[in-house]
């Protein structure tokens, strides 16, 4: 199959937008898919200085669950992903990093969605007041990092975005 141009516009979010994309098959016939069109998120890695990582119990009501992740949070449009990154762990953990390094860019779920995540791994950590959003209900829970890659070996860590990025840094530490 290969894209089309031709894309409409089926719902306008405040976070994302939801477009049917027409796709012609190898058979020929027009398919339509329906994709969700996102500004992009960042992903935090918060460590502290020795050596645990800043998480966060997140309820999430779309499954309602509370839910072990890292920090994250969605770009404004054409917002650099640095500047969200700082945004939004201050916004949800109210730590603000001193360092901020780019690790790893990948897509959310390519099949139904254009979301690109930006990992970032924020050290030199400076605690302060969370600004979480008003229908947030996070609260910090620092854990060792050979803890949090247990726990995932255990299945008490289920959201997407935490496996990928504390995988992505263990398999990146030079300790390993």
């Amino acid at each position: 199959m290969q894209k089309k141009s031709d894309e409409k516009q089926l719902l306008a979010g405040n976070r994302f937008d939801v477009h049917a994309m027409e796709l012609v098959g190898s058979d020929g016939k027009t398919y339509i898919r329906e994709v969700v069109r996102h500004p992009g998120a960042v992903l935090l890695l918060p460590i502290l200085d020795n050596g645990d990582v800043v998480m966060i119990e997140n309820y999430r009501p779309t499954i309602d669950q509370t839910l072990l992740e890292l920090p994250a949070g969605t770009r404004e449009p054409d917002e650099p992903p640095e500047i969200t990154a700082e945004r939004e762990l201050v916004e949800e953990t109210g730590y603000a990093a001193g360092k901020l390094q780019h690790l790893h860019t990948y897509f959310s779920a390519p099949g139904i969605c254009d979301e690109q995540m930006f990992l970032y791994l924020a050290t030199d950590l400076t605690a302060g007041d969370a600004q979480r959003e008003a229908v947030e209900q996070i609260e910090n829970r620092i854990v060792p990092i050979d803890q949090a890659m247990q726990m995932i070996r255990d299945g008490q860590i289920l959201d997407a975005k935490t496996i990928v990025g504390l995988s992505l840094y263990q398999m990146m530490s030079p300790t390993t």
